[in-house]
């Protein structure tokens, strides 16, 4: 295996929000070299909460803190002409440029994709807005909130009685970035065979209509169903949902034939249930769909004999589904993801060490890590002003007095 990243040796300038924030650090885990470009006196986003000790100032959210981790931070105003001639020297230098801004703002600033390939004809820019670059809604304002509502998700998330509810964290605009950043893997490819740059469009509202097709569109094209609100259970899977236990709970998913029986068996045999053991039960999911009611008082009720770590154990030894429902407390301890390493440690330097979320994926032949913390506001100024454009220190102080940078 190498030392280097898979995208070592590649540049990436970040415009974004919270929309686009983990694209970047995708990126930047597996070696790009992506610097992050706020606007004079930071972004936004530093202010989300949670915060590190429950202190509210601009290092201390800490979705802010794993978001941008293994990126430089410079700050520069791109709607001013210095700051526009900046960002061109600095374009000229880059691979990718990810932005999240409205459509159609950096042409407005002169930087929009026919002025950067001018200046670097392979760069790719992706864009990622919540209904795309064109059509009708281009225009209209998104969040995460909204993403989750129209894109299908919170159409099904909850129970029917219950007031609507949306999926925990952000959840749409970071399936949106995970998507933005294949989508640049890809055009970042074709570039390099070919030495044309693309323009990448990511409609955040698209993507989660896409992964929600199961509980979408897609159950109707393939069973005749109109998914509705039906609690922590699945219409892609029949019987599924949270189910109770001595001391906890399991979720369950059972997808093939062979599932429900190896099921079906265990709980006649945990509760002498005869009913379970019907023909009508086997088959695919969608013969269980209309009985789903009466399986869960089956589950229910042989869950309930049981502990998790007995449901989950022997539910691996008959390879049926079950996984415990785990609290953040618990999962930090999980002796599973401790045997495989997950968790690792980012020192920031002047407030200690941090444990974070480990790699989402471990390539074959290159190394994913963390490179370094998320940046202070401006942190990286003096070194890519300097060092690498070349200002001086009076330049850069001007620079700074006017608001640039």
């Amino acid at each position: 295996m190498t030392t280097d990243g898979a995208l070592s040796g590649r540049r990436v300038l970040e415009l974004v929000d919270e929309s686009g924030v983990y694209c970047g650090k995708l990126l930047g885990d597996l070696g790009a070299d992506v610097i992050k470009i706020e606007p004079p006196g930071g972004d936004a986003t530093r202010r989300i909460p949670p915060f590190r000790n429950d202190h509210d100032d601009a290092d201390a959210s800490l979705f802010f803190l794993y978001m941008n981790t293994s990126k430089r931070g410079i700050t520069l105003d791109v709607t001013t002409a210095a700051g526009r001639e900046l960002f061109e020297r600095l374009a000229a230098t880059a691979d990718l440029v990810v932005e999240t801004l409205p459509p159609g703002f950096l042409d407005e600033c002169g930087l929009g994709y026919e002025r950067l390939r001018a200046l670097r004809p392979g760069i790719v820019l992706t864009s990622i807005t919540g209904f795309g670059g064109t059509g009708p809604s281009r225009h209209f304002r998104s969040s995460d909130l909204v993403a989750n509502a129209l894109g299908g998700t919170m159409f099904v998330t909850g129970h029917e009685a219950d007031p609507p509810v949306r999926l925990a964290g952000e959840q749409a605009h970071v399936v949106a970035s995970a998507c933005a950043a294949a989508s640049s893997l890809i055009a970042l490819y074709r570039s390099t065979l070919s030495g044309e740059g693309q323009h990448v469009d990511i409609s955040v509202e698209e993507v989660v209509a896409a992964a929600a097709h199961v509980c979408g569109a897609g159950k109707w094209l393939d069973d005749g169903i109109i998914p509705t609100r039906g609690g922590t259970g699945l219409f892609a899977s029949v019987p599924s949902g949270a189910y109770p236990c001595r001391d906890g709970f399991v979720y369950l998913m059972v997808n093939r034939p062979l599932h429900w029986q190896a099921l079906a068996k265990w709980i006649h045999e945990v509760t002498g249930n005869t009913t379970v053991l019907e023909p009508r039960f086997e088959g695919p999911s969608s013969n269980r769909f209309h009985d789903r009611d009466l399986l869960d008082v089956f589950i229910s009720e042989f869950t309930s004999a049981l502990t998790v770590d007995e449901v989950y154990h022997e539910g691996q030894r008959r390879h049926v589904a079950f996984t415990p429902v785990n609290s953040v407390a618990t999962v930090v301890d999980d002796p599973h993801l401790a045997a495989r390493g997950y968790f690792v440690e980012v020192e920031h330097p002047g407030s200690g060490t941090l444990r974070y979320p480990g790699a989402p994926y471990r390539p074959a032949e290159t190394p994913w890590r963390i490179a370094r913390p998320a940046p202070g506001i401006g942190q990286h100024n003096d070194d890519i002003f300097g060092d690498e454009l070349g200002l001086s220190p009076e330049a850069r102080r001007a620079l700074a007095g006017d608001g640039v940078i």
